[in-house]
């Protein structure tokens, strides 16, 4: 089980490749493309921890999400998002 370093670690990894991936999105953003990144980055994202991660943002209006079906599988992973906004405060802090 990560620690609470560990997490917080993870989530401002998350909010960087976000950030960084948001640029270029051109309005939408899968995060299975934000775990990708994190995993090629060498980073260990426990099971449920980036949805969490994602869902923090999401209650906080840091970032909007579409609303769809999800898989569970890819919900364990990384949330199974299509993030549809992204705020300037989530970019900024």
């Amino acid at each position: 089980m990560a620690n609470s370093d560990g997490g917080q670690e993870l989530a401002e990894k998350v909010r960087e490749i976000l950030c960084e991936e948001w640029e270029g999105a051109g309005g939408s953003l899968e995060s299975a493309v934000v775990y990708r990144l994190l995993l090629e980055e060498g980073l260990e994202v426990p099971n449920y921890q980036m949805s969490a991660i994602l869902n923090a943002f999401r209650v906080g209006g840091l970032i909007t999400v579409v609303l769809r079906p999800q898989r569970e599988e890819e919900v364990r992973k990384h949330g199974d998002l299509l993030i549809s906004g992204v705020s300037l405060d989530l970019c900024n802090s």
